[in-house]
Formats: structure tokens, sequence, C-alpha cells
């Protein structure tokens, strides 16, 4: 995909959204920390804008470069396309795992005769199609379905105030700060830290100048409606409600009485997912691209479905794995590639004084 396709920065925004919000959906972030969950997604919010600082920085000194291109300026051919393999592994990865949990969500709550494997080949089709289509056709589906989606969670919120009990919220640390804190890296990994797969979408946004400002707005906007949605949840059900129940946030909109809002809030919260998956799909077979030299990505669109089926379908063996996994092992997990590589490239960069020129 050449970088001639262009994304306007409303666009970004929106893309930006629906991917923060993507699992956020069906997952509680920094739910281990109970009824303090909210003070744990703040703090990771705060770290997650230090984190969108840092990548900024970063693509700043090198505008008009994908990751992928990034790593072979600063790092030389081989080890800077060693390290654009590991990522584009962790983009399919990541796609993956979102695509099971909303596999495991519909099969769960709405499909429960369905088998796992179905939901997510029919998904991926979908997905599939929306990719080899391109950034822009991906993109201009976003704008349709975020802004609802965003909407609508919005309304349910604001149904459910009558059912939220205040004291559900205390006391505030009855374990002290550490599980805060450990929550907190948590959040950060998950969703902020995620988004360091629009390093492989920055070059495509038409106006450059406005990523800044776009990054910000689609932070802000999502952050706010997640901490919304987590006092809600919290007030709603309590604490025992988002550590141990599956899916916290489909169970508080079960609160709203003589309202079947199952079928709305399945389609929603899927297609919420789907656009979380088309930006990793879309990123792992533009890094592909770029690193063969090809010119088309739509050539590995279909094998990478492939794999991302196949790893979805593998990775775990059952539901409470997966929200272990999600909770427990992804933060340490995602570090190295969120954190750590890009300070490190930041660094390597104003040392070497490469910057290609500025924004």
């Amino acid at each position: 995909m050449g970088k001639q396709i262009q994304i306007s920065s409303y666009q970004f925004t929106v893309l930006l959204i629906g991917f923060i919000l993507g699992s956020t959906v069906i997952i509680v972030p920094g739910s281990q920390a109970g009824q303090a969950a909210w003070l744990a997604y703040i703090l990771g919010w705060l770290g997650g804008f230090l984190l969108f600082f840092l990548y900024l920085t970063l693509y700043q000194r090198h505008p008009g470069k994908t990751l992928v291109e990034i790593n072979q300026i600063l790092l030389g051919k081989w080890v800077g396309n060693l390290l654009s393999i590991a990522y584009i592994w962790y983009f399919i990865h990541l796609g993956s795992l979102v695509l099971r949990n909303f596999g495991e969500y519909v099969v769960t709550v709405s499909l429960p005769e369905t088998p796992l494997w179905f939901m997510i080949i029919l998904s991926v089709l979908a997905v599939a199609y929306s990719v080899k289509s391109g950034l822009e056709v991906t993109s201009r589906t976003a704008e349709l379905i975020v802004p609802f989606t965003f909407i609508f969670n919005l309304g349910v919120s604001m149904i459910l105030i009558p059912y939220m009990e205040f004291k559900n919220l205390l006391p505030l640390l009855p374990n002290g700060i550490t599980p805060v804190l450990n929550a907190s890296l948590s959040v950060i990994t998950f969703p902020f830290g995620e988004t360091v797969v629009f390093f492989m979408i920055f070059p495509y946004v038409n106006k450059g100048k406005d990523i800044k400002r776009s990054f910000i707005t689609g932070f802000i906007l999502a952050g706010a409606l997640l901490l919304v949605a987590i006092f809600r949840d919290i007030m709603v059900l309590g604490e025992t409600g988002i550590e141990r129940k599956i899916f916290p946030p489909h169970l508080a909109t079960k609160r709203i009485p003589g309202l079947n809002l199952d079928p709305i809030i399945g389609v929603i919260f899927y297609v919420t997912g789907g656009t979380k998956i088309c930006v990793c799909y879309l990123a792992a077979v533009m890094g592909i691209a770029q690193l063969t030299k090809s010119k088309d990505h739509r050539v590995f669109v279909y094998p990478m479905g492939v794999l991302i089926v196949g790893l979805s379908i593998w990775v775990y063996t059952n539901i409470a794995e997966m929200l272990r996994w999600a909770i427990e092992v992804w933060p340490l997990y995602s570090i190295p590639f969120q954190i750590i590589i890009p300070v490190m490239l930041l660094i390597i960069s104003f040392l070497k004084g490469n910057k290609t020129r500025s924004l």
C-alpha cells in the first residue's frame, strides 16, 4: 500500500477511539484493584499520555516513516528488520487475542451453541475484506461505526445512573496502594500502550501536523468514556461483580429493567472489537509488505488471516485462561514492545542525530 493512500485527521481520531475502546468494552481495565479500579485506571491513563508523547516525539524526528522504516534508519538493515519482524509478530498476536476475546464473548453471551471456531473464522473473513480494501476503507467504516458505539455506551451509562450505589466505591484503598499501582501498570499496557501499532498508520494521515491534536483528542474522548464505564460497572456491580464476573460491562447493562439490549449490545461490542482487529491486521500486512519490498499488501491478507485464526484458537484453552492472561501476563509481555524498545529507539535517534525533518 503506497503512501499516496491518505486518511483525514478526523478518520485517524475515530480509528484511534475505536482501537482504544476495543476489548475494554467487555473487559474492565484494572479490575484487579477491586473498587479502586477507577483510581488505577486514572493513573494508567496518565501513564498512557506519557507513552503517547514518547511515540509522538519519535515519529516527529522521522515524519513520514513507519515503524519498519524507523527501525531500519536507526538500527541498520539487518537488526532493524529483525526488530520489525518482532513487532509484526506482536501486531499479529494482539489481533489474535482480541479476536479470541470477542469470539468468547459471542459464544458465551449471545450464541452459546455456536462453535467458537466458526465465530472466529466468520469474523476474520469480514475483517480480511476490510483490510484487503485498504486503510481508507477501514477508516471510512470506523467513521460510521465508532461514533454510534461511543454514543450508545454513554447512553447506557446514563440510563444506569439510578442503579448506581456510591458505597460500592468505598473503602478507597482497602488493601493499600500496591494493588492499585500494579493494576495501573496493567491499564498502561492495556489499552493505551497498544497504540504503538499506530506507528504504522501515522505516515498515512494527510495532515501530519494534526497528528498530535488528533491523538490527544482520541485519547481524551476514549479515555473519558472508559472512566465513565468503570465508575458505572463498579457502582452497579460492586467489587465482587467486576473481579469475579465474566464480562462485567455486559452484566451491568443487564441491570436495566424491562429492556433487552442483548442483540444491540452484542453487535456493537463485536464491531468495536472489529475495529481494533482491523488496525492490528492492517499494520501486520503493511509491515510484511515493507520488509519484502512488495508494492501491494493485499497478497498477504489471506495467508495472514489463516495464521490469525489458528493462533486465536490455539492461544487459550478456556475463557478463564484468557482473562488471566489479559490481567496478569499481558502487561509483562507488552512492556518491551510498548515501552523499552520505543525508549531505546528515541535515545538512539538523539545520539545519532537522526532526524528526517520537523513536522
